[in-house]
């Protein structure tokens, strides 16, 4: 039976139906349709809030992460540059100094002193005012009476700190607060320089001093600023000369509320929501007193609005209600619940706990969450009486209308179907150009549309598979098929993409140095993986090849030229990480630079693994950063230096365990003996067997030099 003969039937028994029953059964099916939708956007409201406070309350710990990276990056390659600094040799044109007494002086004091609301101390009627600050210079303070000529040396060596301060404060200038080093010696320095210093100040009491000194090791701790009422996080690590003798420690300040500079309430919801920064003292004996309430904000749209309470206010918990809340932030868990507490419903979400980390939590009334809910019932109770009147009086009209236009209207609803269903048939084997002729005027039309809008689609994206296809081949022909032959060296490479096409890159370029023939090689790791990393990949090996006979072996002129154009042509989004180096086969030796890429395994057939790091930041992050050549690599036979992307020592398996470093040092000493080309296909097959099921998830690369 043809589908026009099916609808004229069935209008026709529809219209049959006592107008009586037609009414009530309308009725009650309005009715219940009423209460479905009402229940149903109830239910849908109150999923989307909860997944939106879910995101909101994850995105602080990604928030957290982040920073903290940039922060615990910015603090290590502070400590290795005063490190690096107290070991070398004095300057012979030491940077000017300035004392804190200079501060004070309109002769003595830097010409750029400014003021800014980020740092603030008490003026002497009680009230914060601005600090004038030097974002060019230091400032040196001399604690427990030290004379300058006592420590003329360690002074002379710390001259030129403002430059390694001044870098990496611009990594991210809102973040850092204070950015400061006090040595044994009784040497202060401190970033953005200032004066005011106590004629009492010693550094080496202060807690942050102690703990990092104590522990040999990195530290933090949360403080409050009795001067400025703020949260301050403090971050310390210990100094070491070349030695390993204890020189000191160094240090940066956060204020806290930076860490929430991106994280906001949504607008809907600002005007009623709560939110709060909590940390739990499990030590704490009374159990009021273990939920503290660091931070506070109400009715505010930016996370610098945050307040510390005046005094210590802490969340009670008594409330059976807010028992498992309480469980699940002694456990650690994060979570969104719908509690009931004084008779008031309320969506509370906060975020993971770590022990002594503080974490977030959002209140937000249940009643505004389902208001428009509320809304819509009675917008919907009011819609439906007023249609079943209208119903009553219309529904002999509409059945006279319908059979009629059943009769009229069939056979133009079917024939566009059936040309729509041969089409399609064409479509499916593979005729892209097949197209439908419907002018309806109402959704047919549009469907026909819809369906010849398809063809064109279709075609677009199996000629996208073709160009992806194509493009994973030509970056595969940018990689070396295989190592060159080279005097006194093994050499192998390999490089395994997670997608079709990825950012890592390694290279061997030969190089003719002063008539003698040298090798460049090179591996690199964009950040992230796909299409984007590939083109700036490309882009890197073309500007690597076009620079390196210009330099040859002036290998910081050549990583600033590659920093800078990277910086010049891609997006913000994307940086590199870089290690460089030229090997002198004669003399058996390896010249490197390495630009924020680390870490990097030496095995010594007669001697200790060594595992090489770098102070240099990645490529196309900053224009005219900062890089330093490496102290050159000596190979004896057997030495085996290997180089690789992150994807080697953070491949996981399927308990979601990394590879690790630890790892990758025991897998080169127990194959380091085997052949260049052994040792990198032993790492694939161990990554492999170690990945298991899982997918890959970054880009892995490896580059072996053995000297034989």
């Amino acid at each position: 039976m043809k589908f026009r003969t099916k609808f004229l039937i069935l209008l026709l028994l529809v219209t049959l139906l006592p107008l009586g029953l037609s009414f009530v059964l309308q009725r009650a099916s309005m009715l219940h349709f009423g209460n479905k939708l009402t229940n149903d956007t109830r239910t849908l409201l109150n999923n989307d809030a909860e997944t939106l406070l879910h995101s909101l309350v994850d995105d602080y710990g990604l928030i957290l992460k982040r920073d903290k990276a940039i922060a615990l990056l910015a603090l290590q390659n502070q400590a290795e540059a005063v490190a690096w600094r107290l070991s070398a040799p004095p300057l012979e044109d030491p940077q000017p100094i300035f004392f804190s007494a200079d501060y004070a002086s309109g002769q003595t004091q830097p010409k750029d002193l400014i003021s800014t609301p980020k740092h603030q101390r008490l003026s002497e009627e009680g009230e914060l005012v601005p600090i004038p600050v030097s974002y060019s210079q230091q400032v040196i303070f001399l604690a427990g009476e030290k004379q300058a000529h006592e420590v003329s040396g360690e002074l002379n060596r710390m001259s030129s700190m403002p430059e390694v301060y001044k870098a990496l404060h611009e990594i991210q200038p809102n973040l850092f607060l204070w950015q400061y080093t006090a040595l044994e010696s009784g040497i202060h320095s401190s970033y953005p320089g200032k004066g005011g210093y106590p004629a009492d100040y010693d550094p080496r009491q202060r807690q942050w001093y102690k703990n990092a000194a104590e522990k040999g090791d990195q530290t933090q701790e949360i403080v409050t600023d009795l001067t400025t009422g703020t949260l301050i996080l403090t971050l310390a690590k210990p100094i070491y000369t070349a030695d390993n003798k204890f020189a000191g420690v160094t240090a940066l300040d956060i204020d806290y509320r930076q860490f929430f500079s991106d994280w906001k309430i949504p607008e809907q919801w600002k005007r009623d929501a709560e939110s709060m920064v909590l940390v739990y003292h499990a030590e704490e004996p009374d159990p009021g007193k273990r939920l503290q309430i660091l931070l506070r904000n109400h009715n505010e749209e930016h996370s610098l609005n945050w307040r510390m309470p005046v005094q210590h206010e802490y969340l009670d918990v008594s409330e059976p209600q807010l028992q498992p809340l309480l469980q699940d932030w002694i456990d650690g868990n994060s979570a969104v619940r719908k509690i009931t507490v004084q008779g008031k419903e309320a969506l509370w979400a906060y975020g993971p706990r770590n022990q002594n980390e503080p974490f977030p939590l959002v209140i937000v009334p249940y009643q505004h969450i389902i208001a428009q809910a509320v809304n819509a019932e009675q917008y919907a109770n009011q819609q439906i009486a007023q249609s079943l009147t209208i119903s009553a009086a219309l529904t002999i009209v509409v059945i006279v209308i319908a059979i009629l236009l059943a009769i009229s209207r069939s056979r133009k609803v079917t024939l566009p179907i059936m040309q729509l269903a041969t089409a399609a048939n064409q479509l499916s084997a593979g005729n892209f150009d097949a197209t439908v002729n419907i002018h309806t005027g109402d959704e047919l039309e549009e469907l026909g549309n819809t369906f010849n809008g398809m063809g064109d689609r279709l075609k677009e994206r199996d000629q996208m598979i073709q160009s992806l296809t194509l493009a994973k081949e030509i970056q595969q022909q940018l990689l070396p098929n295989s190592a060159p032959a080279c005097p006194n060296f093994d050499l192998a490479g390999r490089s395994l993409y997670c997608d079709g096409t990825g950012g890592d890159y390694f290279d061997f370029i030969e190089l003719n140095i002063s008539s003698q023939k040298h090798l460049g090689l090179a591996v690199g790791d964009v950040s992230g993986h796909g299409i984007g990393p590939a083109l700036v990949m490309a882009t890197t090996r073309a500007a690597l090849h076009s620079l390196v006979n210009r330099y040859k072996t002036q290998l910081v002129a050549l990583t600033n030229e590659l920093n800078n154009q990277l910086c010049r042509d891609t997006a913000e989004a994307y940086f590199m990480t870089l290690f460089y180096g030229v090997l002198d086969p004669a003399k058996r030796s390896l010249r490197w630079i390495s630009a924020g890429h680390a870490p990097m395994f030496l095995y010594r057939a007669e001697g200790p693994m060594e595992e090489l790091n770098s102070s240099g930041i990645p490529l196309g992050i900053i224009e005219n950063a900062p890089y330093e050549i490496a102290a050159p690599i000596e190979f004896m036979p057997g030495d085996v230096l290997l180089v690789g992307t992150d994807g080697i020592w953070e491949t996981r398996n399927m308990e979601e365990e990394m590879f690790g470093t630890e790892r990758v040092r025991e897998l080169l000493i127990r194959h380091a003996e085997a052949g260049a080309e052994a040792i990198a296909d032993e790492f694939i097959a161990t990554l492999n067997s170690f990945r298991g099921e899982r997918s890959r998830d970054d880009d892995i690369t490896l580059m072996v030099i053995k000297a034989i």
